[in-house]
């Protein structure tokens, strides 16, 4: 059996509340809030990915088609997901043509471009968050890579490099510029674990204070960090603030899940679930029609984005909810549960 690593399930759980928030602006959440996330949660989902991947795991079929089970497949099934509940939601709405919604959700799955930039083409919508699923299957795809290689870090570097350069020049399907720029993390996802960066005394409390610091100045002083559209405005201080942060939070919930394991545990159970979860954020986020509960919300005693956030939350629970009690052919890609039970049998 697999050691679980409580510290990162809570860690998880924290990063997918933090891509909520940050999806959840135009609702009102603050904007300095939203800044903190975006500072490290996507970097701490592929950092994560990293810590669990095998360095000596090597480009074969096998390989490719192990991830592209657990990875694509969900994808593919969230698409079809999110474009019957679209058409469904435009035919009992009558607010728009039905096929015009079911064609925009069906050219933005085949082109798996999470956000618009510059050199998006005219003809391409963004899927939105289900881009970090095509960036991690060709992210570890190119990792295996790096690690054939005598200097790793050069080209883990060279890729994230070349990620963002093309990213100003060209916008290719299937979120590979932003896998080439994940690259990286989940290289530096391998190396706390080569180096048991976590582990007790393994690094000075001073040195944790500092990266702490980096993190704060860059989340509050310099803005967003977006690896949906590889925007990395500060450069450098936005890589090495997204990193100290995702080590520190990391640091955080190793601790926390040792001195208050009564308050930990329930957000390690949320964690484990961090992949349906998401996916059913995509189809909340895209199909769920807010302003019917505008009313109900703001009448609320909160401020109107709490309340909005706690619907929206409540959302993603429900339908998750109902998608583990889907057909198993179905539900089994995101439940690890499910597959492990047809193993036992």
């Amino acid at each position: 059996m697999k050691k679980r690593y409580p510290e990162f399930d809570v860690a998880k759980a924290i990063a997918l509340a933090g891509v909520i928030i940050g999806h959840s602006i135009y609702l009102g959440t603050p904007d300095r809030l939203a800044s903190v996330f975006y500072s490290f949660d996507m970097p701490l989902f592929f950092i994560v990915s990293g810590f669990f991947s095998k360095t000596e795991a090597k480009l074969t079929p096998d390989y490719v088609k192990k991830n592209a089970k657990s990875l694509l497949m969900p994808y593919l099934i969230t698409c079809v997901g999110v474009i019957g509940c679209s058409f469904l939601g435009a035919v009992l709405t009558g607010k728009a043509n039905p096929t015009e919604i079911a064609n925009h959700w069906f050219m933005a799955s085949l082109y798996g471009c999470g956000g618009i930039t510059p050199t998006t083409p005219a003809f391409v919508s963004a899927i939105g968050a289900l881009w970090y699923l095509f960036a991690l299957f060709f992210g570890k795809m190119l990792l295996t890579v790096v690690n054939q290689f005598r200097h790793p870090t050069i080209m883990a570097l060279g890729f994230f490099f070349c990620g963002n350069v093309l990213a100003q020049i060209i916008w290719l399907p299937w979120s590979i510029l932003q896998a080439l720029s994940a690259t990286l993390f989940l290289y530096i996802g391998q190396i706390i674990r080569k180096h048991t960066l976590l582990e007790e005394n393994s690094i000075e409390p001073i040195c944790w204070l500092f990266m702490a610091g980096i993190w704060g100045y860059s989340a509050l002083c310099f803005g967003k960090l977006y690896m949906v559209t590889n925007t990395y405005v500060n450069g450098t201080q936005d890589v090495i603030g997204s990193i100290f942060g995702s080590l520190v939070i990391l640091k955080l919930c190793q601790m926390a899940c040792k001195h208050i394991p009564r308050v930990t545990k329930p957000i390690a159970w949320i964690g484990k679930y961090t992949l349906p979860l998401f996916c059913m954020h995509l189809i909340e986020l895209n199909v769920f029609p807010y302003r019917y509960v505008s009313g109900i919300v703001e009448s609320l005693p909160l401020a109107p984005w709490i309340g909005y956030l706690i619907v929206r939350f409540a959302i993603i629970a429900l339908l998750t909810g109902i998608l583990y009690m889907f057909p198993r052919p179905i539900s089994k890609w995101y439940f690890q549960s499910k597959q492990k039970r047809k193993a036992e049998r």
